[in-house]
């Protein structure tokens, strides 16, 4: 295993971190049902986590990279999203905290995306019958 590969599962490990949290606290919080009906994007809070380690699983495993790199982008949406929210607000302070959500997996998937991660990918030995 390349180590460019461990490193980018270790860090989709760790990306999921946040957002993981993020979600316990959101559900906790009730926010799955706001007063006019169900919150769709809470769901996509709850999906990215699970999007992210799941792909870092199917990177150890060999079976894909591309997974890991496209689990980036609920994370990407919804850090987008608080961004934006947060400076229509007039003490939003530096987006610069809700950018760190972004760190691990980005890098993640960067590392997984890299010509020798996805030859060592595809290299797998196939099962034959």
């Amino acid at each position: 295993m390349p180590p460019l590969g461990l490193v980018a599962a270790v860090l989709g490990f760790v990306g999921a971190l946040p957002p993981a949290f993020l979600a316990v606290i959101a559900v906790a919080l009730g926010g799955l049902s706001a007063d006019a009906g169900p919150d769709p994007w809470t769901y996509l809070l709850l999906l990215a986590p699970v999007l992210q380690v799941w792909g870092a699983v199917w990177l150890l495993a060999r079976r894909g990279w591309l997974l890991l790199v496209l689990a980036v982008v609920p994370v990407a949406v919804l850090t987008g999203a608080v961004v934006w929210a947060a400076t229509g607000t007039e003490d939003a302070g530096s987006p610069g905290w809700p950018l760190l959500l972004l760190v691990a997996p980005v890098l993640a998937g960067v590392l997984a995306a890299t010509p020798r991660v996805r030859r060592w990918v595809t290299a797998r030995p196939r099962r034959t019958r």
